[in-house]
């Protein structure tokens, strides 16, 4: 307890350093991953991000990792240890949300689509009222999963010495003798991380129920 309490202010500063960069990771992966899935169009379009998801959804996230913070400083690319785990984790979550919201176009009921074009909606008329609150019911949970799964792999960024919660606690291991308090300190802290995450999805869940009525208009 007394490494804990003497390492708390550095544990504090990992904790919003880790916040942060969960959110701004999170919210450019699930803009691009969104963009892509509705915008990226024909057969060429297609291909190429299919290879893309299939590319970063299959490497581990420590090889994308350390390829960004060593490999892109040989070809002048130097992100520094930040903006190497920054860039990585976008890639991979991009890759994700893609999939996750190609997915869920897929299981839009086509009638409303043909409903929404019969009423003479344009293209961005169509997305705005119809496709993506119906896209955003279908989706929050696989999206809010692996959201909640990226607050762990955070923790991957100690390799490269970003200073999380990870990171101090490994630090803090050298110097202490009672490891368990660390590590349950640790745990602790990403699993608050997630059960914000989770509790979210809960919440954005019934609002959108309560919002736009059962997922595909009730079409059965």
């Amino acid at each position: 307890m007394d490494v804990l309490a003497t390492q708390m202010p550095r544990f504090l500063q990992a904790i919003w350093l880790t916040i942060w960069l969960f959110a701004l990771i999170a919210t450019v992966s699930t803009l691009l991953g969104l963009v892509l899935a509705l915008f990226v169009n024909g057969p060429r379009g297609r291909r190429a991000l299919s290879v893309y998801t299939w590319i970063f959804r299959g490497l581990p996230e420590l090889v994308v990792l350390l390829f960004c913070f060593l490999a892109l400083p040989r070809i002048g690319i130097d992100l520094g240890a930040i903006g190497s785990a920054f860039l990585a984790f976008v890639l991979i979550g991009t890759a994700f949300h893609a999939e996750i919201f190609r997915a869920g176009l897929a299981a839009i009921d086509p009638r409303l689509i043909e409903t929404s074009r019969s009423l003479g909606m344009g293209r961005m008329l169509m997305l705005r009222r119809v496709i993506i609150p119906q896209l955003a019911r279908i989706s929050v949970t696989p999206w809010a999963t692996f959201l909640a799964g990226n607050v762990k792999m955070l923790s991957l960024a100690s390799a490269v010495s970003v200073g999380e919660v990870m990171m101090v606690t490994r630090q803090s291991l050298a110097i202490s003798s009672d490891p368990m308090t660390l590590i349950l300190f640790a745990g602790a802290v990403y699993a608050a991380m997630a059960s914000v995450v989770m509790v979210a999805e809960l919440l954005l869940s019934g609002l959108m129920r309560r919002r736009y009525g059962p997922i595909n208009g009730g079409m059965t």
